[in-house]
């Protein structure tokens, strides 16, 4: 379970590596389909087709803003869902655990160009990601999200430099 930051010029890039005890196809379901998504992802994602150059919506519950966009920019069925976000490119990588061939091995990269928002940014996929977890298992969050949230910036803002 790594998680990283790397920067190039103005853009910079958390990376994270989850292994998941389920397959690459239920993990492929979780992480492509708009009902599934809602499980763990932060905003409602809506699209009418799984495919590039198709838009997206995310929408978050309660919020009167108006819901932003982002485009599908590659999809490979059980290996790879791409997509911007507000501009921000998230790319998901799935692949089959090499010692368990059971299993998932997920990685999750957001590029961005203001560098402020890595800690935030980091803290806030962590907990997706964990909800991801909790969601492939069918249960529910097992972590109170404030608190965890408020643990995680401060690690997160050591881990990069930024406390």
């Amino acid at each position: 379970m790594a998680t990283t930051l790397h920067t190039e010029g103005d853009l910079h890039t958390l990376r994270f590596e989850r292994g998941y005890r389920h397959s690459v196809a239920d993990v492929w379901e979780a992480v492509s389909h708009p009902d599934r998504l809602a499980g763990w992802f932060p905003a409602r994602v809506a699209y009418e087709e799984l495919a590039p150059g198709q838009g997206l919506t995310f929408t978050f519950e309660g919020d009167e803003d108006p819901p932003t966009t982002g485009t599908i920019t590659e999809v490979v069925p059980e290996q790879v869902f791409a997509f911007t976000w507000d501009g921000d490119p998230i790319r998901i990588e799935l692949s089959v655990d090499e010692e368990h061939e059971d299993r998932c091995r997920l990685v999750f990269t957001n590029s961005f160009t203001d560098a402020d928002w890595a800690v935030r940014n980091a803290a806030g996929w962590h907990i997706c990601l964990d909800m991801l977890k909790s969601a492939l298992a069918g249960e529910q969050p097992k972590t109170q999200v404030g608190r965890r949230q408020t643990q995680l910036l401060k690690e997160y803002a050591v881990q990069f430099g930024k406390d």
